[in-house]
């Protein structure tokens, strides 16, 4: 069986990024980790429960 994610392995995938795109990537997930400390995050277990309350 192939390993899907062993392209993870050669190196950087982030390494061609312009450094703009690489700005917005980082503010990005600065708001995103700010946001979960903050506690303003809603856990993946919640989400699929109201999805699967929805079918």
């Amino acid at each position: 069986m192939s390993n899907p994610y062993a392209s993870l392995d050669k190196g950087d995938p982030f390494v061609d990024m312009a450094d703009d795109e690489r700005a917005r990537l980082h503010a990005s997930l600065q708001r995103a980790e700010d946001e979960i400390t903050a506690g303003g995050s809603t856990p993946a277990e919640d989400l699929v429960r109201e999805l699967r309350a929805t079918r």
